[in-house]
C-alpha cells in the first residue's frame, strides 16, 4: 500500500508538472498582444495630429489669402465688378501652401446709391495643380481649406 501511495503522490505531482509554463505563455501573448495594440494606437493618434497640424496651416493660408483679397479689393476703393482670380505662395511655415484667391464684384442700386459688394473666396491646399488649389487628384496628406467673405461699399 505505501508502494500504491507513492505512485500515486508520484502521478499527482507528475500531472501538476508545466503548469506555470502554460501561464507564463498565456500572460507573454497577452502583453505582447496589449503592447501591439498600443503602438498601433499611438501611431495612428501621431498621424491624426500631423493631419490636424496640416489643416491648421490650410486654414491660416485660405484666411491669409482672404485677407489679401479684402485689402485689395477694398484699398483704392469698390472692387471691380466682374471675377478676378489670383494665386498667392506663401513663405515660413505655410510655404508649401498656395492659396487661390477669387474676387467676385456685382453691383447693386440700393434706393438710388450704387453699393458694389465683394465675394472673396481663399481656397488653400499644399498640393496645387498647376499652382491653383483645389486639387482634383490629391495625394497622401492633402490638406485644403476654403474661406468665402462678402464685403460691401458704396
Amino acid at each position: 500500500m505505501n508502494t500504491h501511495n507513492r505512485a500515486g503522490i508520484y502521478c499527482r505531482i507528475h500531472a501538476q508538472r508545466g503548469f506555470a509554463l502554460v501561464t507564463g505563455i498565456f500572460l507573454i501573448t497577452i502583453l505582447f498582444l496589449l503592447s501591439a495594440y498600443l503602438i498601433r494606437f499611438r501611431i495612428y493618434q501621431d498621424s491624426s495630429i500631423s493631419l490636424d497640424t496640416l489643416g491648421t496651416r490650410a486654414y491660416a493660408a485660405a484666411r491669409s489669402g482672404v485677407e489679401w483679397g479684402a485689402y485689395q479689393s477694398l484699398r483704392p476703393g469698390p472692387c471691380a465688378v466682374g471675377t478676378t482670380t489670383t494665386s498667392l505662395a506663401f513663405g515660413g511655415t505655410l510655404s508649401a501652401y498656395t492659396a487661390t484667391v477669387v474676387v467676385t464684384g456685382v453691383q447693386f442700386n440700393e434706393a438710388g446709391t450704387i453699393v458694389t459688394m465683394c465675394s472673396i473666396t481663399s481656397n488653400a491646399c499644399n498640393q496645387p495643380t498647376g499652382g491653383n488649389c483645389p486639387n482634383a487628384a490629391p495625394g497622401a496628406n492633402y490638406a485644403e481649406r476654403q474661406i468665402t467673405v462678402t464685403v460691401g461699399q458704396p
